[in-house]
């Protein structure tokens, strides 16, 4: 991607292009530095029901209108929001990519926030919660998350708490928007057939009288180092028992985040998506030695990838008649394993060379690619983009072993036991 280009505006509002002209489409993101980890104590959930409500009302567009005004014309649309950050974006025909713009400048200041709207909003958010809680890998993650992360905001998750969900008020969603939503706190991201100088021109002429916005301080909120092993459990109805066994990992701007991706892949298989998951690869540690033999349904690993310190995680759903203390102790004996021995030079170049294919074949699309810059100016840079592939060609063997020793460590471990029961609760 060294044709990827950046460009600023005099408010803050940062711009990153990259032209293609395979087919005549074009996709438009929005990414907001705002997510999960800038929620203070009692607005959990703030970030994502923002989002929601971002395709309310502005003091131009009614309900609904975003969808039409896309669709319309043949595009798509959607947003997300995770632990760092929250993105809108749009996937038009080129000769309509100008309507992103104009929906995204407006609701970037113009958001009404109407009392109905948000109680309306409240009600579709909570019964989003108790969907996931229908999920024991939702439930056991949750649990997990909280053991693991006892004071910085990585511990309350993404949608938040129903108690949060039910006493935030709309002053609340209201001024956590105004607080972050403003062009010195957002990136544009675009990809795909367009002229970059007249995409420069659009953007100035929609996003460039936008008032930048005061910030709050930079989050300063950090995790104690973990010195001892955690372990929790949830027991709810569901069908299997599942371990879930996490490590402390650094951030993704951290030197071992390379040696740490490569480590995964070994136990796994690279990710399918930005977000990780995915199929997991059939000549990797942990199908071999779980799904192969017999002795689980399934197993599978990701590596957090966040702007500050994250989880490592391990995840093994057991078959009807499994044992958890086999299947924990056999968990514990594959680290074992990274910590004995570094892998064999062939394992290391065919695990890499899946690593760099799939990533190939995921930035396929213009939406995908402008999803990987985005996500990854988010966390530190976008040029990360241009160097990962190097960076994971690098990776040696000793590498990956020193980050199995470094970060895999029983001290630094939150294992989590989801158990099926007809009784809810975790301990």
């Amino acid at each position: 991607m060294d044709d990827v280009r950046e460009h600023s505006l005099d408010n803050g509002l940062t711009v990153v292009t990259r032209e293609l002209h395979a087919t005549p489409i074009a996709t438009f993101f929005v990414w907001y530095r705002v997510g999960a980890r800038n929620e203070p104590a009692g607005l959990s959930g703030a970030s994502h029901w923002v989002e929601h409500m971002m395709f309310k009302r502005t003091e131009r567009l009614a309900p609904g209108d975003v969808g039409r005004m896309i669709e319309g014309v043949g595009g798509t649309f959607n947003a997300f929001t995770y632990e760092d950050a929250t993105a809108y974006h749009a996937t038009l025909p080129t000769d309509h990519l100008e309507l992103a713009l104009e929906i995204e400048a407006d609701r970037m200041v113009n958001a009404v926030f109407a009392p109905d709207d948000v109680e309306s909003e409240r009600s579709v958010i909570i019964s989003e919660r108790e969907g996931n809680e229908a999920s024991p890998v939702f439930l056991l993650m949750e649990a997990v998350e909280a053991a693991a992360f006892t004071t910085h905001p990585y511990g309350h998750g993404v949608i938040g708490s129903k108690a949060d969900l039910r006493s935030m008020s709309r002053d609340d969603l209201y001024g956590h928007y105004q607080r972050y939503y403003g062009p010195n706190n957002a990136v544009v991201v675009a990809v795909g057939d367009f002229n970059t100088e007249h995409l420069h021109e659009q953007v100035a002429q929609h996003f460039g009288q936008l008032k930048p916005v005061i910030l709050p301080a930079p989050l300063d909120t950090h995790e104690p180092v973990q010195e001892a092993g955690r372990r929790v459990e949830v027991r709810h109805p569901g069908p299997f028992p599942i371990l879930m066994m996490c490590h402390h990992i650094p951030e993704r701007d951290h030197p071992d985040h390379a040696a740490l991706l490569v480590l995964n892949s070994l136990l796994s298989g690279p990710p399918s998506g930005p977000f990780g998951g995915g199929s997991v690869l059939k000549t990797s540690r942990l199908y071999q030695r779980f799904v192969a033999s017999g002795l689980a349904a399934s197993a599978g690993a990701d590596a957090g990838s966040n702007i500050d310190p994250t989880l490592h995680r391990i995840l093994v759903v057991l078959k009807p008649d499994g044992s958890p203390e086999t299947i924990e102790a056999t968990v514990e004996d594959e680290i074992q394993k990274l910590h004995d021995e570094p892998p064999q030079p062939e394992e290391l170049t065919r695990v890499i060379r899946q690593t760099r294919a799939k990533r190939a074949i995921m930035l396929e699309s213009v939406t995908a690619q402008a999803v990987q810059l985005g996500m990854l100016e988010m966390v530190g840079r976008w040029q990360l983009a241009n160097t990962l592939p190097e960076e994971l060609a690098a990776v040696t063997p000793a590498q990956v072993q020193h980050v199995a020793r470094t970060y895999f460590q029983p001290a630094s471990r939150v294992t989590g036991w989801f158990f099926p029961d007809n009784n809810t609760g975790a301990t």
